[in-house]
């Protein structure tokens, strides 16, 4: 059973002793099982891996004063009383993790576990650092509990499974509700590409003249940021970064006219007001102090509107702040880029059994799946957990209004996947040249995303 203490999960793992490699005789001995963690901290809250609190991390590298990591020491315990299993926890900087993770992979260190981002899984997976053994048992339990296919797909490389996609997050537009409705708007006039597009003169306006801030729409424009925005209207209007043709092999499929809409749409924003952000800014930060009415950031930031608004209640915050996970354009479904964490065991590991048992114990008991989840205000990949009693308790009314809950849930179920292939950086670094183009007037979009292509299916015929 796992119990709950001080809000803080501690998961009791039912092993067997066979699993870890001990014998009936050394049942009354204390034996102690040690598994290594590397594990990546997050910006903006306090909270421990989904699999549990470490014992003796180690934090590398530098922190930012907004960022905050904190591992309770609480170790697994079995219900077999000779057996303990303690993790122990390496913890990174984001900018630092996949460093990091690179050089564990050169150097074949012995980590039990890696928690990585899911646009990293391609490059590890090639590496031949992951174990690829347990692929059966991720495969049928993303089957058998209902993960969304995009998650699936996020687990896996070339078909096999090599974890599971704990947790996940998505874009988001954040909006200060008293200057859209100074503007004349409400949040229902936005929700759309067109409405938003329509209102957005009025309310840079407004927000320029009544309130004294920058603008009314700021958004992010460099490499990494601006194409991770039109990914979901291209897959909205039937496009892909990335399609399989007949022969079965990788392309390009965003040279048609979902890109060439897409891509216009970021021009048109620019053309109505918005603020091309060029230099990587916390942009969350801007939006709190008032300096835009409207701001492209991500779910992630909840957390730090709860901190900036400590003694207001959810409902509170709710009347001064709106979330759209993305814009839709008419007549379509909503598709918003999905991003997360994936739980991996390394072909280093020393007892890898253990670590799967450990990982297995973790997801398959919902409630304190739910839990984990809810505390780090991250969201599920599965709708199995979504239905969770205690994910809607801890989420609903705690943490987000009902209101923002089902919006999110929505973005999440059609969520969007950046492909994982060692290839993407090139791929993604090509997308911000077309966009740049665009935006800027060097380039239409047929122009610019047709050059992109024949780049982009050059690198994947390499």
């Amino acid at each position: 059973m796992k119990k709950l203490l001080s809000f803080i999960l501690v998961l009791s793992l039912i092993i067997g002793l066979t699993a870890v490699g001990f014998s009936d005789s050394h049942e009354d001995k204390e034996e102690v099982i040690e598994q290594k963690v590397m594990t990546v901290q997050s910006a903006g809250i306090e909270r421990a891996p989904y699999i549990g609190p470490l014992e003796g991390e180690k934090m590398k590298g530098k922190v930012e004063d907004y960022v905050y990591y904190h591992f309770p020491a609480i170790k697994y315990e079995t219900e077999h009383p000779g057996v303990d299993i303690k993790l122990k926890g390496e913890v990174y900087p984001y900018g630092d993790m996949l460093k990091s993770i690179m050089l564990a992979v050169t150097s074949q260190s012995t980590f039990d576990y890696v928690e990585m981002d899911d646009i990293w899984l391609g490059k590890i997976a090639a590496s031949g650092y992951l174990s690829g053994e347990y692929s059966d048992q991720f495969e049928k339990w993303a089957n058998d509990l209902g993960m969304y296919d995009v998650f699936k797909k996020g687990s896996s490389y070339k078909g096999t499974y090599y974890g599971l996609w704990r947790s996940t997050d998505t874009r988001a537009i954040w909006v200060w509700k008293d200057v859209l409705h100074e503007a004349g708007y409400t949040m229902e006039d936005i929700m759309t590409c067109e409405g938003l597009l329509e209102a957005l003169p009025d309310i840079t306006k407004t927000a320029k003249e009544d309130f004294g801030m920058a603008g009314g729409l700021e958004y992010p424009f460099n490499g990494k940021w601006v194409v991770d925005q039109w990914y979901g209207w291209l897959y909205q209007l039937g496009g892909k970064i990335l399609k399989q043709n007949e022969d079965g092999d990788w392309v390009a499929g965003f040279n048609n006219e979902a890109g060439y809409r897409s891509l216009n749409y970021v021009k048109k924003l620019k053309e109505a007001g918005a603020t091309m952000q060029r230099s990587w800014q916390w942009m969350l930060a801007n939006f709190l102090d008032r300096n835009y009415a409207m701001t492209y950031e991500g779910s992630w930031d909840i957390a730090a509107i709860h901190s900036k608004y400590p003694d207001l209640s959810v409902q509170e915050i709710k009347e001064k702040i709106g979330v759209i996970p993305t814009t839709v354009f008419e007549g379509h479904d909503m598709r918003v880029l999905t991003g997360g964490w994936l739980w991996t065991i390394p072909k280093t590991a020393k007892h890898p059994d253990v670590a799967f048992e450990v990982l297995m114990e973790a997801f398959e008991d919902r409630e304190a799946y739910a839990e984990m989840t809810a505390y780090q205000g991250e969201f599920p990949t599965t709708e199995w957990v979504w239905e969770s009693p205690t994910y809607k308790k801890r989420m609903i009314g705690e943490t987000l209004p009902k209101e923002w809950f089902d919006r999110f849930r929505e973005g999440v179920s059609g969520g969007v996947w950046r492909p994982f292939f060692p290839e993407y950086p090139e791929i993604q670094k090509e997308l911000w040249d077309a966009t740049q183009k665009v935006v800027m007037g060097k380039a239409t979009a047929e122009e610019a995303l047709t050059t992109a292509e024949k780049k982009v299916n050059k690198l994947m015929e390499d």
